[in-house]
């Protein structure tokens, strides 16, 4: 992460028509603009856990993501201590965005045409949660950082 030789910016899906971004990492920016990705496009931002490899260009990219906070749009999907505990969002950007919604376990969400569910709490040195996706066409997961344990694969 530190040295950046391999790019931790995130993942950008774009699932049926729904643009999400997952994980805003250092550089995320960068290398979003480098591959003509274009953050106003984003309906969602999704926060595993709070950890800078995963949410150091958060901000920037909210403010991307509404124009500066001139197009109020989007959502964002976080655990509680990313928005509480010493957040990692800035709070005036909050007002940018249509909604937060606090991830936590065993909840479903949705987002355009796609469905995600937070069916476990990792064991990590802060909330954090993996992802279960769903479309019309595709179902994946996302394991965010963990240890293996009894019931990760729920």
């Amino acid at each position: 992460m530190i040295s950046q030789f391999l790019a931790s910016g995130g993942l950008w899906l774009n699932l049926d028509g729904t643009e999400i971004l997952l994980d805003p990492g250092p550089g995320c920016i960068v290398q979003s603009t480098k591959r003509k990705l274009r953050a106003d496009k984003l309906s969602a931002i999704i926060l595993s856990h709070r950890h800078l490899d995963h949410s150091a260009d958060i901000n920037i990219m909210v403010e991307a993501m509404t124009q500066g906070g001139f197009n109020r749009h989007g959502w964002l999907f976080a655990p509680t201590d990313a928005l509480e505990t010493e957040p990692v969002i800035f709070s005036y950007l909050k007002d940018y965005l249509e909604g937060i919604e606090v991830l936590r376990e065993g909840q479903s969400y949705s987002i355009g045409n796609v469905s995600f569910a937070t069916p476990i709490r990792h064991i990590h040195g802060v909330e954090t949660y993996g992802m279960i996706f769903k479309t019309n066409k595709h179902t994946f997961s996302y394991i965010a950082d963990t240890r293996y344990f009894d019931g990760l694969c729920k």
